[in-house]
């Protein structure tokens, strides 16, 4: 029986057998693309050379001109199949901008097998080489059609384009057995009707394309950053995960061509596997990113590759390495690189943006990760945890704008919160100085508007702030659901307000504040039926949602729906652990009716407090509301004249909220939204 010898590659829990063309692990058989296999094969025997892209490419696929993006997907599938990066082990290092190399220890054996080339036997071998530095044979012994080779100098450059001459230089073009011979022919005649096949197939579809107009791929217009993987194998660093991904997204918003949809709605997914085909309906997307992050120490490496969701077929896949204080450098650039596969063009801003240099300091950084995490716990504690977390960073780096920008966020949100009313000259203070250190952020031309509404009343210059804010950063959410919720609403331009609320709700549609108040706008436009519809929507994902309950409260008491009403209050209550308040209710309800209840609730709060001791809470903007069910309009306004004092965030809504009709045409009223400039 004639013998041949076979060379195989181990790496890892890893044997190569190009023979076979099988890459094995352990005892399982892993079948790969021809490509793919072909690559990897490139790659071992080069191990720990940089293999240049283009090299890698006219390699292997030869006479075949294709794209950069078909050597990433390819690397991408070798890089899954080895499971790069899991469990500390590393196999393939992307140099940025230039290409590849094989980083892993690799073992060379040559097998001595019976002719018929079947199986693969350990024993049998022996091994001729052992490599962790890259100088390795180029090709297959005993008359197995040579590998493709790629022959490296070090430069980088490619010496020999042709694997067989190259492997025969080597010492490895031994004389072809006949029987081996023959089985080559055949290979070779099978191998080349399977290449004709292809072109046909390929050449056909192009016709069938040019005769019957069937569509190619379409473009990619809209992406998820889906939440990034923490490869540290330490739960202590999933706020630094978090943060990446949001870096990430915050990136990609900015550019006007392509939706991006916004964190609140991508964190569902966090942990999960459902199939990319369901995500993508479920957000209305294109493509998504996926990722993962390795920190260790003031390291950090970044992998991302994009995929379309409709087909699951992966487009681009890329890493990139660095140190901790050029982290926001290398999100930009992953950024940008997913621009360049989705064809967008960049206007000079945007792709000055991108590419601007982002030192940061790591300690800083660090901390501002922290706020951040505490912040999208989206309540008052983890505001407040935030703000420590932020103000700890200013500290580290008085020049850091993100920091400021976070601080007055918080802010702001504990004011629309309920939380504080007298921080909002804080949240001025620190947008301000953010936007002093760093002019295009979004977040703090978001955060200043907000000010200028509920603090200062200054509408036109809040709008500048929110127009300037979405031309900054079109994908930005919060942008346009305050835009619509606090501005276009409140001054009744209702058409303008619900068109940027559902705006919002496009690029978040998970939120359920956006989708609540989605409802609010139609509520205070008068189209009462698709309130209704949205916040029942909310209630169908989240019962518990408090913001939805109050929201249908008001809705069920204005349209005359008093047991609605009542039983919305009463939840209400409950869920923000008012049961005291929510009890008295129902029993003054009981023994009255709907007036009994609104007449305890009329009764102002005691003097210098926007809140009585009474069996629930009360403020003055309740006292007005409901001084004014009863009729009682003398009382109403000189409630709203001590919310006023107290400058109420509620009161924003006095000219378009319908519970505040029957006041309308007092010269009290209007002297009142005459000072808050609504006139």
């Amino acid at each position: 029986m004639d013998k041949a010898v076979r060379r195989l590659y181990e790496f890892g829990p890893f044997v190569l057998d190009p023979g076979e063309r099988l890459l094995r692990h352990g005892t399982e058989r892993m079948e790969l693309p021809p490509r793919a296999f072909d690559t990897l094969l490139v790659l071992v025997e080069n191990s720990g050379r940089l293999l240049e892209k283009d090299a890698l490419m006219r390699t292997v696929w030869r006479d075949t001109v294709v794209e950069e993006n078909n050597l990433s997907q390819v690397v991408y599938l070798v890089r899954k199949a080895l499971r790069d990066g899991e469990d500390g082990g590393r196999y393939i290092e992307t140099v940025p901008r230039r290409g590849y190399r094989f980083v892993g220890e690799v073992r060379e054996f040559e097998a001595n097998l019976p002719g018929n080339g079947n199986g693969h036997n350990g024993g049998n071998g022996r091994e001729t080489h052992s490599s962790s530095s890259g100088s390795s044979s180029s090709g297959s012994s005993g008359g197995l059609a040579a590998s493709p080779v790629v022959e490296v100098a070090s430069s980088g450059s490619e010496v020999d384009p042709h694997p067989v001459s190259a492997a025969r230089a080597n010492g490895f073009g031994t004389p072809v057995p006949r029987s081996a011979a023959r089985r080559g022919w055949i290979t070779g005649l099978v191998g080349g009707l399977a290449v004709i096949a292809l072109v046909v197939l390929v050449v056909g579809a192009g016709w069938k394309h040019r005769l019957f107009g069937e569509p190619g791929p379409t473009s990619i217009r809209s992406v998820a950053v889906l939440p990034m993987q923490n490869l540290s194998n330490d739960p202590n660093q999933e706020y630094f995960v978090d943060g990446m991904t949001d870096e990430l997204i915050t990136d990609l918003a900015q550019l006007h061509d392509l939706k991006v949809v916004s964190k609140t709605s991508i964190m569902r997914y966090k942990g999960t596997r459902l199939p990319l085909p369901q995500i993508g309906r479920e957000l209305g997307v294109d493509a998504v990113v996926e990722g993962s992050v390795l920190r260790s120490g003031d390291r950090v490496r970044i992998t991302a590759q994009l995929i379309r969701t409709a087909t699951d077929r992966h487009i681009w896949a890329e890493g990139y390495d660095g140190d901790l204080k050029d982290v926001l450098s290398l999100q930009a650039r992953v950024a940008e690189e997913i621009t360049n596969q989705v064809k967008l063009s960049l206007s000079a801003e945007e792709s000055g943006r991108l590419r601007r240099s982002r030192a940061v300091n790591p300690e800083a950084f660090d901390l501002y990760l922290h706020g951040r995490y505490a912040l999208n716990q989206r309540n008052v504690q983890g505001f407040r945890e935030a703000i420590g977390y932020f103000n700890q960073a200013i500290e580290k780096d008085p020049e850091f704008a993100l920091a400021y920008s976070g601080l007055a966020d918080c802010h702001t949100l504990l004011t629309l919160y309920g939380a504080e009313v007298s921080n909002m000259a804080e949240a001025e203070a620190a947008a301000e100085k953010a936007l002093q250190l760093d002019s295009t952020l979004a977040e703090a031309h978001t955060s200043l508007a907000a000010v200028k509404v509920l603090h200062d009343w200054d509408w036109q210059g809040a709008e500048q702030e929110f127009q300037r804010a979405i031309e900054l950063n079109p994908n930005f959410a919060r942008a346009h659901h305050w835009y619509g919720n606090l501005l276009l609403g409140p001054e009744g331009r209702h058409e303008e307000a619900i068109a940027e609320l559902e705006r919002a709700r496009q690029l978040d549609p998970l939120s359920l504040i956006i989708s609540a108040d989605v409802g609010f706008g139609y509520y205070l436009a008068g189209r009462y039926e698709p309130a209704l519809q949205a916040y029942k929507s909310v209630l169908a994902v989240n019962p518990n949602f408090i913001p939805v309950r109050f929201y249908l409260a008001k809705y069920y008491r204005q349209s005359g729906q008093y047991d609605l009403w009542l039983k919305e209050s009463v939840e209400n209550d409950r869920l923000s652990g008012s049961h005291g308040r929510g009890e008295s209710l129902q029993r003054l309800y009981a023994q009255g009716g709907f007036r009994a209840a609104m007449e305890e609730m009329a009764k102002p709060p005691e003097a210098g407090s926007l809140a009585s001791p009474k069996p629930f809470r009360i403020d003055s903007c309740s006292s007005a509301e409901a001084n004014t069910a009863l009729g009682r309009n003398a009382a109403a306004l000189n409630a709203l004249e001590d919310c006023y004092r107290w400058s109420r965030p509620a009161l924003i809504y006095l000219k378009v909220d319908p519970a505040w009709t029957s006041l309308r045409t007092e010269p009290r009223f209007q002297a009142l939204l005459g000072r808050l400039h609504l006139r």
